[in-house]
């Protein structure tokens, strides 16, 4: 009895959920197959129907044509304002200017969200700003949730002095496509709250600034930029560009990876990162991290200026070629130039330093300061391999517990000067003089030299290879 009571349970039970799936079923027909019913306070939304942006309101509360603004030069600024629409800017070679919003939204909306997409569109005489506002609709249960706003400038238009200011909570901004693309502007802004991918296709930009806050996301230079001073402020952003010409780059980041092509500074190319990695092909002009740069991988071609790292931390810091002062220092992170010709100063606490100098001969000494000297490199229980190519004046490499790796080039003169424990240095290559000694003088070439290498390590390994004679 008891299990006949239980099998009639159970099959009202399916029952009942047999008729609630069927009257969901048929709900949802009538919902999307009758687009603006409402049914229990929710209708099913659809709109992919393209809209142009014709008139702004004046301050008068009359309607005044966008494209009569601009035509007569009465448009100075132009702000963009939404809340998750994707904005595009465009150039086309002749035309009128177009602003058009292009919808693609579908989903369940309730009462209470019943209205579509909204926009305003108002002009400010005072200032000659062109303000548009559009604010895509909060929907119930999105199934496309796209809305791209497409400013559609003739050549003429963006090739004077407009300053540009987008912000968005989220989405996509693009700002050019093709080679057509070419910006004369005074300054282009672009502020996201949330994440966004930001686009430059255009071929190049020449504008007083460029200033980009984009908190998540992508940002991808496509082609050549041309600018006054662009900034960069992100925190988890994946950033690529091509080559940039600037008179100031500002990049802050949380932990982005970035990928950068030639960099161009008339000033400085100034890097701030709590963490993340940094690569970029060469740097012309001063690269600055004035500020921690806790775990950031910092990859580099050539520099062609100086490099300031004070507080690089637990960083590798790898640079082909340097062709300016270094000032570096790290706690355990690696540093690797492949090549140095001017003044350079390493410190690190446990890192490994790999230095090769090749100081070159008619380096302005005027501002040396002799107790520092031409090269200085310092480690207190890390590794510093160093290899003298050629060298001006005096030389330091010094470590309390570390191993010191030093090679010398033929054909330098110069002064070696070492203190290190009683079992090194390991002297090859015909000097015989010091080698169970702790402290010596060698002269290597003409002794005449006012060339000196001082060279400290007080309970590491030193090794020290001379190639003089080969």
């Amino acid at each position: 009895m008891k299990n006949t009571v239980s099998r009639g349970i159970l099959f009202y039970i399916f029952l009942l959920i047999a008729v609630v799936l069927g009257v969901l079923c048929v709900l949802g027909a009538i919902l999307i197959f009758s687009p603006g019913t409402e049914i229990f306070g929710i209708s099913y939304y659809i709109n992919t129907s393209a809209q142009r942006i014709e008139t702004a309101l004046n301050d008068s509360g009359n309607q005044q044509s966008i494209d009569s603004l601009f035509t007569s030069g009465q448009i100075d600024t132009i702000n963009i304002t939404t809340n998750y629409a994707n904005v595009s800017l465009e150039t086309r070679q002749d035309g009128a200017v177009q602003f058009i919003i292009e919808p693609r939204l579908t989903g369940l909306m309730t009462s209470e969200n019943k209205d579509t997409y909204t926009y305003t569109s108002r002009y400010t005489a005072s200032d000659n700003t062109l303000t548009v506002s559009l604010n895509a609709p909060n929907m119930f249960l999105a199934f496309n949730n796209n809305i791209d706003l497409v400013l559609s400038f003739p050549e003429d238009v963006t090739n004077t002095n407009l300053d540009i200011n987008i912000t968005t909570e989220s989405g996509d901004i693009t700002i050019g496509h093709h080679e057509l693309d070419v910006y004369t502007l005074d300054n282009l802004t672009v502020n996201v709250e949330y994440s966004s991918n930001v686009t430059f296709g255009i071929h190049t930009v020449i504008s007083d600034n460029i200033t980009l806050n984009v908190p998540s996301g992508n940002i991808r230079f496509r082609r050549a930029i041309t600018t006054g001073n662009l900034t960069i402020n992100s925190e988890s952003t994946k950033i690529e560009t091509g080559n940039i010409n600037a008179n100031e780059f500002t990049l802050f980041t949380q932990s982005s990876s970035i990928n950068l092509g030639n960099i161009t500074v008339e000033s400085n190319f100034n890097y701030r990162a709590r963490r993340g990695v940094l690569v970029v092909d060469n740097i012309n002009g001063d690269f600055n991290c004035d500020e921690d740069v806790v775990i950031a991988n910092i990859t580099v071609g050539t520099i062609n200026g100086d490099v300031l790292l004070p507080q690089a931390e637990s960083s590798d810091i790898t640079i082909e070629t340097l062709n300016g002062r270094g000032d570096i220092t790290t706690t355990s992170g690696n540093v690797t130039i492949n090549k140095a010709t001017s003044f350079l100063w390493v410190s690190t606490e446990s890192g490994r330093i790999d230095v090769t100098i090749d100081t070159v001969s008619d380096l302005n000494t005027g501002s040396y300061a002799e107790d520092q000297g031409i090269v200085n490199l310092k480690s207190n229980n890390g590794t510093i391999n160093v290899n003298f190519a050629n060298l001006l004046l005096k030389n330091y490499i010094s470590s309390q517990s570390g191993t010191i790796n030093c090679k010398f080039s033929p054909a330098i003169n110069f002064i070696l000067n070492y203190t290190c424990p009683e079992n090194a240095p390991s002297l090859t290559d015909g000097i015989t003089t010091g080698e169970v000694a702790n402290e010596a003088s060698i002269a290597i070439g003409n002794s005449s030299t006012d060339k000196a290498i001082f060279l400290e390590n007080l309970e590491g390994r030193t090794s020290i290879e001379d190639t003089y004679a080969a």
